[in-house]
C-alpha cells in the first residue's frame, strides 16, 4: 500500500524550477524547447512558451516572500467574466470556478508547482491495486454555517456530481468511481471500478467541492448561494457587477487568510480592466489583455506574473450535425486555418500555434513540428469531393466576454470564407455559452477552449470519451475509448504517455477539434500586493495567501 503524508513530501519546486531554467536560457546553456521539457518534468505540466519569462521572475522578486504578512484590508480583483451562477457541478465555466475556489474546500488541491497536495484530506492511502483510496480528514473543520465537516458531507457532495439526475457536464471527473463510503466521521473510502491515475488531481477540480447537504435541501442547488469551508465566506453576488467575500476567521489553515475582504469586480472589457488596474480602481486583474502586456511590464507600480498555463484553444466541430459528420468537411476546415494571423489578432503574438491538445514539452505530448500552413486549394477540393463545390452556410458560436476568443472567432470566420464557408457569428455571454454549447450542444462550430487540467487523462476523457457530459462535440471512437481506459489504469508514465499520444494521432485524423493555439496567461497586480503565486492551471486560489503592504 502506498500512502501520502504531507510531513514526508518534498519541498515545493515550482518557483525554483522556473527561475533556474530561465537563467539557463539567458546563459545560453539551454534552448527554450529543452527548458520547457525540463520544467515540465520538474512539476509544471504545461508550458506554452518561455518568451515572457522575465515577467515571472519580476513577480517573484517583488513578492516579498521573506517579509512578515500584515493582516487586514480589502483586495479588489478585476475579473474577466461574470460567473452566471455559482454551482460548478451544474456548469463548467472558468468564471464560476474563479469564484468558488475561494469559498469551498476539496479533498485535494493543486499547488503552484502543479503537485497535488492535501486540502480537507490530511492524508491518504492507496491500495496496491490502485482501486481503493482511503482519505483521512482534518478534524474540527467548520463550514461557514458553523457545522463541522464530516465524511458524510464528502460522500454526499461527490455522489451528487456523479448522480445521473444531476446531469453534470463534469461528471467525468469521477467517472472511475464505483462507490464512496464514510467509514467514520473523518474517514472517506473511495472505491474505483478501475485504477485511475488522475483521481487525486481530479478531486481538486471545482466540480468536486465539498458543501453541507442541508444547503441543497434548502435552496435546491448552489447557483445563488455558497457555503463552504474555504478561506472566504460568500457575502453577495450582483450579476455583471461584483461578488463580495469576507474573511473566514475559522479557516482551518491558520493564520490564513490575511485579507478581511475580497471584492471580485466584473470587468469583461479588456481596455476597462487594464485601465482599472492602472488607475487604482482594482489591485489585481486576471487575464491580462495581450495587447497590454508590454505596457504593463514597464509600469513601475505594477507587477506581472504568469505565462505558463495548461490550456488549449480550438474550433470545436459538432460531429453529429451535417455536413460536419463528413470528415472531409472537417479536414477542409483544418486546411483553411492559418494560425499565425489568429495568434496575432487574438494574443498580439503571445501564443504558440498547435494542432494537438498537449503542448510540446508535456510528458504525454505528441512530438510534432509546427502545424502546416493553410492549403486553400486543397481545402476547396475536399469540399467539392464532399459535395460542396460552392461551400455552404453555417454558424460560429463563441464567447463575447473573452476578447481573445471573440477575436479568434472573427479571424476564423474570415479564413473560412476563402473556401466558400459563410459563417454567421453568434457571440454569447458566459452563461449562455455554457448552456448553448456545453449543455444543449446546439451549435455548428464553436470557437472555445479548455484549461486548468493537471493530468492529461482528465482533458481527454472529459472531451472525447463516448457519452461524457463534457464531450460537447459529440465525438465517439471505440479505439479512443479503449486507449483512454488504458491510460487511466496504468501507473507507468511511459505507458500512459504512449496511450495519450496515440489518442492525439487519432484526433488529428478524425478532427472533432481543430486545435489553434496555446496562449500565455498573466495576472497583473499593484506592487503592494504580496504573496500571490501564479498556478499553471489558471487558478487564482493563492489569493488566500495575499496580503497588502500599503496599510
Amino acid at each position: 500500500m502506498s500512502s501520502f503524508d504531507p510531513a514526508g513530501t518534498k519541498p515545493a519546486r515550482g518557483q525554483d524550477a522556473f527561475e533556474f531554467y530561465f537563467r539557463q536560457i539567458l546563459a545560453g546553456k539551454l534552448t527554450r524547447r529543452d527548458a520547457m521539457k525540463r520544467t515540465a518534468v520538474a512539476g509544471a505540466a504545461v508550458i506554452g512558451t518561455m518568451a515572457a519569462a522575465p515577467a515571472i521572475s519580476s513577480a517573484w522578486r517583488t513578492s516579498a516572500q521573506d517579509a512578515t504578512p500584515v493582516a487586514g484590508g480589502t483586495f479588489r480583483m478585476g475579473m474577466q467574466s461574470d460567473p452566471g451562477a455559482l454551482d460548478t457541478q451544474l456548469q463548467s465555466l472558468t468564471a464560476a470556478w474563479h469564484v468558488v475556489e475561494h469559498i469551498y474546500s476539496n479533498l485535494t488541491t493543486i499547488m503552484p508547482d502543479m503537485s497535488v497536495a492535501p486540502d480537507l484530506a490530511e492524508s491518504w492511502e492507496i491500495s496496491e491495486d490502485g482501486i481503493t483510496y482511503t482519505f483521512h480528514l482534518h478534524q474540527g473543520v467548520l463550514f461557514h454555517n458553523g457545522r463541522e465537516v464530516t465524511a458524510n458531507d464528502v460522500k454526499v457532495s461527490l455522489e451528487r456530481l456523479i448522480d445521473p439526475a444531476t446531469a453534470s457536464p463534469s461528471a467525468s471527473d469521477l467517472a472511475s468511481v464505483a462507490s464512496i463510503e464514510a467509514a467514520d466521521d473523518y474517514t472517506v473510502v473511495i472505491t474505483l471500478s478501475a485504477a485511475d491515475a488522475a483521481l487525486l488531481s481530479s478531486l481538486a477540480n471545482s466540480s468536486c467541492l465539498i458543501f453541507p447537504p442541508e444547503v441543497i435541501e434548502e435552496h435546491g442547488d448552489l447557483s445563488q448561494v455558497a457555503i463552504g469551508s474555504g478561506p472566504f465566506k460568500f457575502v453577495e453576488y450582483i450579476p455583471n457587477t461584483h461578488i463580495k467575500l469576507e474573511r473566514n476567521a475559522d479557516y482551518f489553515v491558520q493564520p490564513l487568510p490575511y485579507l478581511d475582504e475580497v471584492e471580485l469586480l466584473i470587468a469583461a472589457n479588456d481596455t476597462a480592466r487594464t485601465a482599472a488596474l492602472v488607475q487604482g480602481t482594482v489591485d489585481f486583474i486576471e487575464y491580462v489583455p495581450a495587447q497590454d502586456i508590454e505596457t504593463l511590464q514597464t509600469n513601475e507600480d505594477i507587477v506581472l506574473t504568469g505565462n505558463a498555463i495548461s490550456q488549449i484553444r480550438m474550433i470545436g466541430i459538432n460531429v453529429t450535425r451535417e455536413p460536419f459528420t463528413d470528415v472531409r468537411v472537417r479536414q477542409a476546415i483544418s486546411m483553411a486555418v492559418d494560425r499565425g494571423p489568429i495568434i496575432e489578432a487574438a494574443l498580439f503574438g503571445f501564443g504558440t500555434p498547435t494542432d494537438v491538445v498537449l503542448a510540446q514539452g508535456h510528458w504525454a505530448a505528441l512530438e510534432r513540428p509546427e502545424p502546416p500552413g493553410p492549403d486553400i486549394e486543397g481545402a476547396k477540393a475536399l469540399l467539392a469531393e464532399a459535395g460542396f463545390p460552392d461551400g455552404f452556410e453555417t454558424t460560429i458560436t463563441g464567447w463575447a466576454e473573452y476578447g481573445f476568443l471573440s477575436n479568434t472567432a472573427i479571424v476564423v470566420q474570415e479564413q473560412l470564407k476563402q473556401i466558400g464557408i459563410e459563417a454567421e457569428m453568434n457571440l454569447l455571454d458566459s452563461g449562455s455559452m455554457g448552456q448553448v454549447v456545453y449543455v444543449d450542444k446546439d451549435f455548428d462550430l464553436a470557437v472555445t477552449g479548455t484549461s486548468g487540467y493537471v493530468d492529461p487523462g482528465a482533458v481527454f476523457v472529459e472531451n472525447f470519451r463516448t457519452g461524457e457530459g463534457g464531450n460537447f462535440v459529440g465525438y465517439s471512437n471505440p479505439e479512443v475509448d479503449e486507449l483512454l481506459a488504458q491510460g487511466a489504469a496504468s501507473t507507468d508514465q511511459e505507458e500512459r504517455a504512449a496511450a495519450y499520444r496515440r489518442v492525439q494521432e487519432i484526433l488529428l485524423e478524425d478532427l472533432p477539434w481543430v486545435n489553434l493555439y496555446i496562449g500565455q496567461q498573466y495576472e497583473a497586480m499593484k506592487t503592494f500586493v504580496m504573496g500571490y503565486q501564479h498556478i499553471p492551471t489558471g487558478s487564482n486560489r493563492m489569493v488566500r495567501e495575499v496580503w497588502l503592504n500599503n496599510q
